[in-house]
């Protein structure tokens, strides 16, 4: 992959073992059982994995690099050596600041190849997936739908191998202010999604306008035509202005005609280069129209043929998940859980809502995380939703999930809206209720940890 000497060119590194000329050909950055031969970047996401050199020595890296200040670094380096005295290690002032360093060169020694960037407050990793498929009809593409979509994790994601890609489709992440104007100059995208402005995060970034402002900075560092698709659908971005320098191509749910939601996929039409095209989806709920609408006009753009745009949303499969329908013993269970916003809730909820040959609709609500003071707020209104919802039983878990609760006992019958202090209780009484034929959402943030629940539930036999 990348000689010692072309990589002390490149950045600021001192070796402290091995040969400058010596070639790193495969990189680890994560934990794993077997580090053969390859060299571990022991980044820091939620947690420090420098701790873990040791044991990637144990497990066969050919080396590794560590941070000039971390308190064990010296007795790593010895104990490490005594391992293997012929470790190539490599001492940086901090890990996480050369990976992006390091990816920005490899991005500006690709140009070449263009990025499409992706971001919203919903569905980004849907419409990411939805364009890939597309474009991988006829081109080489570099996708991820395991959401490396952080500044560390899109830089850990071009600095392998983005030189073996024609094509880029990428998601841009934001969880706080100022994150996006450094991922828009490591990415300097030639096509960037905005695909809506929700509340997800909008307890640290307070409204969403200035949701709005953060997404925005996505296209500052733009190359090529500089094309920005805008969700006309959305409130905020309809009325989206930019400078001349940029295209602006809108993409509406109008455009669709004839949506038909069948058992397990969705028929629709629209426009592709000025002719009437059917296109199956194998999805549920009008969302997913909306996002395929957006990588169907992508695929128009760059010139892909009609029948392979076909193809690629006809092969589309929903992201692990994300509103991912699991049959198991005449039962349907939806696992929902990746994250939850306000927006992504209602959109399952009526969508898992309008699912028909079922006995029994259950709903299983947990916290929607980093709504700061709108928390109370939007589990309320979640709760609200269920005036126009026909579910059968409400089960929530989590302190903000109460809200939702609380509010759909006035549309629920009392009986059947159930609040637990903790999953072990909800699993108990799930486990104790459900039956075959019926329908079970589950929908919650990601810290909420409901993908065990879902394994939980898919290991245990279902009453007739």
């Amino acid at each position: 992959m990348i000689t010692i000497k072309e990589l002390k060119n490149l950045v600021d590194i001192n070796i402290i073992n091995g040969s400058e000329n010596e070639k790193i050909n495969e990189i680890s950055f994560n934990r794993r059982k077997n580090y053969e031969g390859l060299f571990f970047i022991p980044l820091s996401i939620k947690e420090d994995r420098q701790k873990y050199i040791l044991e990637s020595v144990q497990l066969g890296a050919m080396g590794y690099m560590i941070n000039k200040d971390y308190p064990q670094k010296d007795l790593i380096i010895k104990k490490s050596l005594e391992i293997n005295p012929k470790l190539l290690i490599i001492e940086v002032e901090n890990i996480n600041d050369l990976i992006y360093k390091i990816a920005k060169i490899k991005r500006e020694q690709n140009m070449h190849i263009p990025i499409i960037a992706v971001t919203g407050s919903v569905g980004k990793t849907s419409i990411c997936e939805m364009i890939a498929t597309i474009l991988k009809q006829e081109k080489k593409v570099m996708s991820d739908n395991l959401n490396c979509n952080t500044k560390l994790l899109l830089s850990m994601l071009l600095m392998v191998d983005i030189e073996d890609y024609e094509i880029a489709v990428l998601e841009a992440g934001m969880g706080s202010k100022g994150v996006m104007l450094p991922i828009s100059e490591l990415l300097k995208p030639s096509i960037v999604v905005i695909n809506n402005i929700g509340t997800a995060h909008i307890g640290k970034l307070e409204s969403k306008e200035n949701i709005l402002k953060e997404k925005l900075e996505l296209t500052k560092y733009m190359k090529d035509d500089k094309i920005v698709f805008l969700n006309e659908d959305d409130q905020l971005l309809k009325d989206v202005k930019l400078d001349d320098s940029y295209k602006i191509i809108k993409y509406s749910i109008k455009e669709a005609k004839q949506i038909e939601q069948k058992e397990d996929f969705i028929t629709f039409k629209m426009k592709v280069y000025g002719k009437d095209t059917k296109f199956c989806l194998n999805s549920y709920g009008i969302f997913n129209v909306h996002n395929a609408i957006c990588a169907i006009k992508i695929g128009e753009l760059l010139n892909i043929k009609i029948d392979n745009i076909q193809k690629g949303i006809q092969k589309y499969k929903n992201v692990d998940r994300r509103f991912k329908v699991i049959k198991k013993n005449k039962s349907i269970i939806i696992d929902d859980t990746y994250n939850a916003s306000f927006e992504s809730m209602k959109a399952g909820l009526f969508t898992a809502n309008n699912i028909k040959n079922c006995k029994r609709k259950i709903a299983v609500l947990g916290d929607m995380l980093e709504l700061g003071n709108y928390s109370e707020k939007l589990h309320s209104d979640v709760g609200e939703l269920f005036k126009n919802l026909n579910y059968d039983i409400l089960l929530t878990q989590g302190k903000k999930a109460k809200f939702i609760s609380d509010v759909a006992k006035k549309y629920m019958n009392e009986e059947k809206v159930i609040h637990f202090e903790n999953r072990n209780d909800l699993k108990a009484y799930l486990l104790k209720t459900i039956k075959a034929q019926d329908l079970i959402y589950l929908k919650a943030s990601k810290d909420m940890k409901f993908n065990e629940l879902v394994e939980e539930l898919l290991n245990e036999k279902i009453n007739g």
